[in-house]
């Protein structure tokens, strides 16, 4: 021990009485300094009572205690320990700044003044998950803020730590998404409501205009000459064209806005295949084309909301025959193998390049190939499928080669 320091120490009553402790520079034989702490004990010999110093080397002690100090001041939370009365013993920079008062202000105080509805003590080691809470500043403004608690032993005692964040720019933040969200879902429900109003009032004189071209093409009122019948022809190719656009559309808005009731069941899924193979036998027929359903002849069983399946074969039977010139489409009905129900849709059209096959299935895109090969879809259709596939938690995938044709593939879960 550097003797200056001794002989002070010894020289302090408080520091001779028995049992007492002293923090002190110690010197080493290099002549650095350390941290010691000195204590005294009386001993009894047969020379009489001697008091006996024990000195012990809290270098690391202090070294440690040094870097938790600065650790708690850089933290970006504001830091406080309370003790088991509820004072405040401990407090950072950013709790000065956080609250406005003076660290001097703070030590000793109530945790009150700061938090009123005070701490809830923790165990040891315990660390509490974020709770909100309002805070209170100096000038008596009110604060929320989100507050962390664990538990740190120490030689005075048990202190409950909190950090405590300020979450003013997050509530303010979260308000306002609350009220984009409100915007959202007002913006969201005028479209709907648009959409089914316009669908509607486009849809009734589409399908007078499409009842009465063909009644004409019927020649019910009266002969029609060639150019008459192609002219017809023309127009009620192009209102039944407007009319598919204007059912996707609204059955896309119905899907987004979640208003597509789903009921999963098991289906048949094998008469559904030919429910739909029989609805679009004379459009495939008007090509020339070979349209089927190949499968066991007893009922091949999947968990799925029937109406939706249906919908989703429609769209891809539908777009086989769209994009196939020449051949077959041939819809195939695998049973379940330990990877799901299968349902297959083959075709011989001119395939689609590997670039487009994910891009297909987004909404109002279609495969360079199969534009080329005729101008008309929305691009809607394989996206109501996908769309449709979720909600009933089935899968659509698709395979292709170009000039060969392309095979789509709906994955359903067994019974």
């Amino acid at each position: 021990m550097h003797r200056g320091h001794r002989a002070a120490y010894l020289t302090d009553s408080a520091n001779r009485a028995l049992g007492s402790a002293l923090e002190m520079a110690g010197l080493r034989k290099d002549g650095s300094e350390f941290t010691i702490e000195i204590a005294l004990s009386a001993v009894n010999t047969d020379e009489g009572l001697m008091v006996v110093e024990a000195v012990r080397d809290i270098s690391d002690r202090k070294n440690a205690e040094a870097k938790f100090r600065w650790m708690i001041e850089v933290a970006p939370d504001a830091i406080l320990g309370v003790d088991t009365s509820g004072s405040i013993e401990l407090v950072n920079a950013q709790c000065e700044r956080l609250f406005g008062y003076g660290r001097d202000d703070l030590m000793g105080q109530p945790v009150e003044i700061l938090l009123p509805l005070g701490l809830r003590p923790v165990d040891a080691g315990q660390v509490g998950a974020g709770t909100e809470l309002a805070a209170l500043h100096k000038d008596g403004t009110e604060i929320p803020v989100e507050v962390s608690l664990s538990a740190l032993e120490t030689p005075g005692g048990r202190l409950t730590m909190a950090a405590v964040r300020d979450i003013t720019d997050r509530r303010r933040f979260e308000k306002l998404l609350r009220e984009q969200n409100i915007e959202l879902e007002r913006a969201s429900q005028a479209k709907d409501n648009f959409l089914a109003s316009m669908s509607h009032e486009l849809r009734t004189p589409l399908n007078a205009i499409i009842g009465f071209t063909g009644t004409v093409l019927m020649k019910l009122p009266g002969p029609l000459n060639a150019e008459q019948e192609h002219q017809l022809r023309l127009v009620q190719t192009s209102g039944k064209h407007l009319l598919s656009i204007i059912n996707d559309l609204l059955d896309l808005a119905k899907i987004e806005s979640g208003r597509v009731e789903i009921a999963l069941e098991p289906v048949d899924c094998g008469r559904v295949a030919e429910e739909v193979v029989q609805s679009l036998q004379p459009t495939a027929t008007g090509k020339g084309l070979v349209l089927c359903v190949e499968g066991s002849d007893a009922p091949v069983i999947a968990m799925a909301d029937r109406r939706a399946l249906g919908q989703i074969l429609i769209n891809l039977v539908n777009n086989a025959i769209k994009f196939t010139d020449t051949g077959e489409v041939r819809v195939c009905v695998i049973p379940a193998n330990g990877e799901g129900l299968r349902i297959e849709v083959r075709d011989t059209g001119p395939g689609v390049p590997e670039i487009d096959l994910q891009r297909i299935f987004r909404a109002f895109e279609r495969s360079a190939a199969t534009t080329k090969a005729s101008e008309e879809g929305t691009g809607l259709g394989l996206h109501i499928s996908h769309k449709l596939a979720e909600l009933i938690d089935a899968a659509i995938t698709v395979t292709s080669v170009v000039g060969q044709g392309s095979v789509f593939t709906v994955t359903l879960t067994g019974p």
